[in-house]
């Protein structure tokens, strides 16, 4: 009689214990890898960020060319070293599980991988250049601006420009927002940028021959056109430093596309 109530009791004991080992080894498993490929690279983040990458990462790729990349807020944000431009990107999801980083005219600047690595894209290299983190970096932070110091920026943008294509080109912001000189100050340096560039190509002065002058206003959304020989910049300040105003690439793109028939360049 004993010998038969042990029996199912032995049973229960044996269910519970089952159901307990079930239980704990669910919460392991919900904690810790789900793939072969999880436990060997890690996790990637919900931006696709690789857990193990510095949101503020410093990158080296395989030819030598330096990157800052700032994923510490909502945006992503790039510069190369010894540059003074700062690009937005946009992440978006790419094949087989890649995250494509692309600029504001929709080309492809960067790469993450599925399995966490980083690919550079360039005129030179199209098809990628390998990148490795080399360290951590400090954020991008807007540097400090003033009205005055807002006008000492036009000036030297213009001068800048002038200089390059051997006669004046006015840099104008009639109408500033208290509080936005920063972005007008940015947005004049890779205004300049971008008129410099256009000069250096082929046939680069005599596309520029109709721009007479770089106005600064504002509105929505970013972005550059040509008026009338004005090259005319809307800038966003709602969106905030960087990414209020259009990238020099885009603008470089508007004055190439708006040139002249006949008036090709290289770049």
């Amino acid at each position: 009689m004993k010998k038969t109530l042990a029996h199912p009791l032995a049973r229960l004991l044996a269910v519970l214990i089952l159901v307990f080992c079930i239980a704990e080894s669910g919460v392991a498993l919900a904690d810790g890898p789900r793939s072969l490929k999880e436990a060997m690279f890690g996790k990637k983040a919900d931006d696709g960020r690789s857990p193990s990458r510095p949101a503020v990462a410093h990158f080296k790729s395989e030819d030598g060319q330096s990157f800052i990349l700032d994923e510490s807020g909502n945006r992503s944000l790039m510069r190369f070293d010894g540059e003074d431009e700062v690009w937005l990107l946009t992440p978006t999801q790419g094949p087989k599980g890649d995250v494509i980083y692309k600029n504001d005219t929709g080309e492809a600047v960067l790469k993450s991988t599925r399995w966490g690595g980083m690919i550079l894209f360039s005129d030179d290299r199209p098809m990628g250049d390998p990148a490795a983190v080399t360290g951590k970096a400090e954020a991008f932070t807007p540097g400090r601006m003033s009205p005055s110091l807002l006008f000492q920026s036009l000036v030297h943008a213009s001068r800048r420009v002038s200089l390059a294509i051997g006669r004046n080109i006015g840099f104008d912001a009639p109408d500033v927002t208290p509080g936005a000189d920063f972005l007008y100050a940015d947005a004049a340096g890779v205004a300049a940028e971008a008129l410099v560039q256009v000069s250096q190509q082929s046939r680069g002065k005599q596309i520029m021959a109709p721009i007479r002058t770089v106005q600064f206003i504002e509105g929505r959304p970013p972005s550059a056109s040509l008026q009338n020989g004005i090259l005319v910049l809307k800038l966003d300040i709602s969106r905030g430093d960087w990414s209020g105003r259009p990238s020099s690439r885009r603008i470089f793109n508007v004055i190439l596309t708006s040139a002249p028939v006949g008036s090709s360049a290289r770049r």
